[in-house]
């Protein structure tokens, strides 16, 4: 758990943070699927080898985002000061595979006091999930959060 945050005024530019690891198995990948993104390389280890992009099962990318926000939040950095967000800009440079382990990270890329409500600030914070084996990113995004002051 990283020590939360009081005020959007402790964040500084270039401050980064970690927010530990993750990893999903094939029974979650499919789960996850079954319920959010029926799609057969998501579905079905057999099918999955016949998908051009992954040669076999992969995690849905909205399951890899939801991992790396479940760690995000999860973590007890912006508990006190969280307002919400309003834009995630997202990328999947590689698949996620089963059972293999992403560490997640966060760097302050932008900090700017509200003119119109003085009380609040927005910070871009980008995000990345690290295959830790190849040191690959999985997922990269770039979040807008409004915080307290």
């Amino acid at each position: 758990m990283l020590t939360p945050l009081n005020s959007f005024d402790e964040l500084s530019l270039g401050q980064g943070f970690a927010f530990g690891s993750f990893s999903v198995s094939q029974d979650e990948i499919i789960a996850y699927a079954s319920k959010y993104d029926p799609q057969p390389f998501h579905l079905d280890p057999e099918a999955a080898k016949a998908a051009p992009l992954f040669g076999g099962l992969v995690a849905s990318g909205l399951h890899t985002m939801g991992c790396c926000f479940g760690l995000i939040m999860g973590s007890g950095l912006f508990r006190a000061v969280s307002l919400g967000g309003s834009q995630i800009d997202t990328k999947w440079p590689a698949p996620l595979r089963p059972d293999e382990t992403v560490a997640v990270t966060g760097l302050v890329e932008t900090l700017k006091p509200s003119k119109s409500k003085p009380e609040l600030g927005v910070v871009l914070m980008r995000y990345t999930g690290t295959r830790v084996a190849d040191q690959k990113p999985v997922i990269e995004m770039v979040a807008t959060h409004f915080l307290k002051r």
